[in-house]
């Protein structure tokens, strides 16, 4: 089997949500087989990256956040500067 990567779950989250509104993770990937687990399992990381933010805000930096499943998420596109020292969202 293979395993979707970071990418690969970011083009699965913004297809199904239509890249608009907040969303369980569980809705969007809920399925009990290796692919939508491994997207899951995805999920918690591209909310400790920034990109998976929560529907209410925290004060909490995205390294520091964890996945809560009574939590709505929406996808935030983030760009680096060139140089990757600028973070443009």
């Amino acid at each position: 089997m293979i395993t979707p990567t970071l990418n690969q779950t970011e083009g699965v989250w913004i297809n199904r949500t239509s890249d608009q509104g907040d969303y369980y993770i569980q809705a969007i990937f809920p399925k009990e087989n290796h692919s939508d687990l491994s997207h899951r399992s995805n999920c918690h990381e591209l909310i400790r990256r920034g990109h998976l933010q929560p529907e209410y805000a925290d004060c909490l930096l995205p390294a520091q956040r964890i996945w809560d499943q009574e939590q709505r998420y929406h996808y935030v596109h983030i760009l680096t500067s060139p140089d990757s020292r600028n973070i443009i969202y």
